[in-house]
C-alpha cells in the first residue's frame, strides 16, 4: 500500500497526541510486513520515541501546530 509519509513529516494520532516528526519509515518488529512510522516528540525536556502504524496518523500543518507562534496573531497585538 503507497503512504504519502516521510521522514520529516509532522503528524499526530487520528485520535489526538502531541505534535509528532516522523523520524524514519520501515518495518519494524519481528515479521513486520507492513511499514510503520518511527516518530518522536517531546514532553518537556524529555526526548520520547515510539512506533505506529501509518494508518494511525495524520499530517500536522504550520497552522495546526500549537508550538508554531501566529506572526499575523503577533503583528496585530504590537500596536
Amino acid at each position: 500500500m503507497e503512504h504519502d509519509f516521510k521522514p520529516g513529516d509532522k503528524v499526530r494520532l487520528n485520535s489526538g497526541s502531541p505534535v509528532m516528526t516522523i523520524e524514519d519509515i520501515g518495518k519494524y518488529g519481528m515479521g513486520a510486513t507492513k511499514d510503520n512510522a518511527k516518530c518522536v516528540w517531546f514532553d518537556g525536556k524529555k526526548r520520547c520515541e515510539e512506533i505506529f502504524e501509518l494508518v494511525t496518523l495524520q499530517h500536522v500543518t504550520d497552522d495546526d501546530d500549537p508550538n508554531i507562534p501566529a506572526v499575523g496573531i503577533a503583528r496585530l497585538h504590537r500596536g
